[in-house]
C-alpha cells in the first residue's frame, strides 16, 4: 500500500492549520530546551575565559584603587580607567616569601580611535616576565611584538597590517586575538617599550592622571603566581606587610561575585527552560488528545480497509514524530540564530562574560534538543494513539454517527 506509506505526510499537508499549530509548540519546546542549554553553557565558557586570562593568584594594586566596584570595572570587565604606583613596587613584591612569578601591567585610558566609536583601554604587559596576556596572545599571534606594535581584542574594528593612534602616536596592528567572551574583546595590548612611549605621549591630555607617580616609572598593578604550596591569602598578608601603600587582592576573591551571579543566573534559566517545558508539554498533550479524538472516525475506516493497529500507531506516531522534528530543527536554529545576533548585547544586560561553546558542542546541544522534542511529543500521544488503534471499529463508528 504505497498511498498508505505517504499518509502521514498527506495528512500534514491537507490540514496546514493544524501542522502549524503542532510545528509551532514543538518549536517553542524545542527553542526553550535548546536556547536554555546554550546560553548556560556560554555562561561557564566565559567564566572559564576570564580565570583563563587573569591568570594571576594574586593582583596588587595602589591602595586608592582597591574600591572593589572600581577594580572589577576595570581589571575583570575591561572598562577603561586607570591607576598607577611606583615601577620599584615590582621588585619590592618579588622579594617578598612565597611569591613566584612576577609582572606588571600599565593601563591607559585612551580617547576614540580610529578604530572604535568610544574609549579604548591600553594595557600594557612586559614580554620578558609576562604568564597572563602572552600565553593567551600566542594563540592567535606567535610572532615577536616590536616597538609600536599592538595586539587587539576580537572585537576592536582593525586587522593586521592596519594603523591605530593612540594621543597622536601611530601604532600597527601586529594581530587579532580570538574571542574570550568578556570585555578584554574591546582592549589593545602592547608592548612594554609601547605602552612607555604611549605614556609618554598621553601627558598632558587629561585622560591618565599620574599625580606625583613619575610617568616614566609607573605601573598600575603586579600579578603574582604564588610558589607552589603556598598559601595565597597568608602571601597576600605578607606583601601588604613588606610592601607601603598597595593592596594585595587574591583574584579568587574579585571573581566570587561574577561566580555567584553565574550560579545564579544558570539556576534561574534551567527553572525558566523546566518550567515553559513543562507548560509547552502539557498543551501539546492536550491538542493530540482533541485531535485524536476528532479523528476517530478516521481511523475506524483505515481499520474497516484492512490497515492493521500495528500500522495504524505506525503511521499516526509518524505523523506526529515529522510535524515534531520539523518544529524541533526550526526551533534550535531560530534560538542559534537569536544567541548570535544578540550575544553582545545579552552579555552588557546581564554584566557577564558569555563565550559561544565549541562547534561541537553547539552541535550536540541541537540534536538532544531535537531528540527531546520528538520524545515529547510521542510520549504526550503514545497512550491515546494506542487507545484508539485498540478499540473495537463498530464501537468507534457508532460513537462518531
Amino acid at each position: 500500500m504505497q498511498i498508505f506509506r505517504k499518509l502521514p505526510l498527506l495528512n500534514l499537508l491537507r490540514k496546514p492549520v493544524r501542522s502549524v499549530i503542532l510545528l509551532c509548540l514543538a518549536a517553542v519546546l524545542s527553542f526553550t530546551v535548546f536556547g536554555g542549554a546554550l546560553m548556560v553553557s556560554s555562561l561557564r565558557s566565559g567564566m572559564t575565559s576570564l580565570k583563563e586570562r587573569l591568570g594571576a593568584d594574586i593582583m596588587v594594586i595602589p591602595e586608592e584603587a582597591a574600591e572593589k566596584k572600581n577594580l572589577e570595572e576595570i581589571v575583570l570587565q575591561g572598562q577603561t580607567g586607570y591607576f598607577y604606583m611606583e615601577d620599584t613596587v615590582t621588585e619590592a613584591v618579588a622579594d617578598v616569601e612565597g611569591t613566584g612569578q612576577v609582572s606588571d601591567q600599565i593601563f591607559l585610558a585612551s580617547l576614540a580611535a580610529s578604530c572604535c566609536s568610544a574609549k579604548v583601554q591600553l594595557i600594557g604587559f612586559d614580554p620578558e616576565t609576562d604568564f597572563t596576556v602572552l600565553p593567551w596572545i600566542r594563540r592567535s599571534y606567535s610572532g615577536e611584538l616590536k616597538k609600536m606594535e599592538v595586539v587587539v581584542g576580537h572585537d576592536i574594528v582593525s586587522d593586521e597590517g592596519d594603523t591605530l593612534t593612540f594621543y597622536g602616536t601611530d601604532c600597527i596592528v601586529a594581530g587579532k586575538l580570538t574571542r574570550t567572551g568578556t570585555s578584554y574583546d574591546h582592549c589593545v595590548f602592547a608592548g612594554a617599550d609601547t605602552i612607555r612611549e604611549l605614556t609618554r605621549s598621553s601627558i598632558g591630555r587629561n585622560l591618565n592622571q599620574f599625580k606625583e607617580v613619575d610617568p616614566n616609572h609607573v605601573i598600575s598593578c603586579v600579578l603574582v603566581q604564588t610558589e607552589e604550596g603556598a598559601d595565597i591569602d597568608e602571601v597576600a598578608k605578607r606583601i601588604e606587610a613588606s610592601v607601603s601603600g598597595v593592596r594585595a587582592v587574591p583574584t579568587s576573591g574579585m571573581i566570587a561575585g561574577i561566580s555567584g551571579s553565574l550560579l545564579g543566573i544558570s539556576h534561574i534559566v534551567r527553572v525558566m527552560t523546566a518550567v515553559i517545558f513543562l507548560l509547552a508539554f502539557l498543551i501539546m498533550m492536550i491538542v493530540f488528545t482533541m485531535l485524536i479524538h476528532e479523528r476517530k472516525r478516521e481511523y475506524a475506516l483505515l481499520r474497516v480497509v484492512g490497515v492493521s493497529r500495528v500500522s495504524l500507531t505506525r503511521s499516526v506516531m509518524s505523523e506526529i514524530v515529522m510535524v515534531c522534528l520539523a518544529g524541533a530543527a526550526a526551533g534550535v536554529l531560530a534560538a542559534l540564530l537569536i544567541q548570535i545576533l544578540f550575544v553582545r548585547a545579552l552579555q552588557g544586560t546581564l554584566d557577564m562574560p558569555m563565550l559561544m561553546p565549541g562547534a561541537g558542542s553547539v552541535i550536540a546541544y541541537m540534536v538532544l534538543s531535537v531528540l527531546a522534542v520528538a520524545a515529547a511529543g510521542i510520549l504526550s500521544s503514545f497512550w491515546n494513539v494506542n487507545r484508539v488503534s485498540r478499540e473495537e471499529i463498530g464501537l468507534a463508528l457508532r460513537r462518531e454517527r
